[in-house]
């Protein structure tokens, strides 16, 4: 009798594909989406199902490609691989600052009136509680909210304005 894969199955394969690519991506700097199947050994849907959580968590990126072809490469957007220790006042204050908008660190520098340092410092502390995600537009990194995260905060803001 077959039993279908159950929703951690299918996570656990997608964690292992992902694996796969970010190694393949760590060999060289830019593949096309083709070759990556082939190294990675991927159907192209399993591989695009990988490419497309990495993308999402920031930890690859779109290249410019020449034509239809669809160029990948590791994304580093800076930030320090801290532990999600409790989140600090700056932390809390690029949270808020966040809330519905994206930024780029040194804009958020500017508006915060804080130094960049101080921002990817709180950025990175905000990566290891993954509530933000970031987008890759040319070389600029732009900060958002991750949207589970957007959703609980406006949540918790109502409860506190009917309380």
């Amino acid at each position: 009798m077959f039993n279908p894969p159950t929703v951690e199955d299918l996570q656990e394969t997608r964690r292992a594909n992902e694996k796969l690519v970010l190694a393949a991506l760590d060999s060289k700097p830019e593949w096309v989406e083709t070759e990556l199947a082939k190294t990675t050994s991927l159907a192209l849907s399993h591989l695009r199902a990988a490419l497309a959580s990495l993308l999402d968590q920031g930890r690859v990126r779109r290249l410019p490609g020449t034509g239809t072809r669809a160029v990948y490469g590791l994304a580093d957007p800076g930030l320090a691989d801290v532990p999600a220790t409790p989140l600090t006042a700056d932390a809390k204050k690029i949270r808020d600052y966040l809330e519905g908008r994206a930024d780029s660190a040194l804009h958020m520098a500017e508006q915060l009136r804080m130094t960049r340092e101080d921002i990817m410092a709180a950025l990175s502390l905000l990566n290891a509680h993954k509530q933000i995600t970031c987008t890759f537009v040319g070389s600029l990194v732009v900060f958002r909210l991750r949207e589970a995260q957007a959703l609980i905060d406006q949540k918790d803001t109502k409860k506190k304005q009917v309380a």
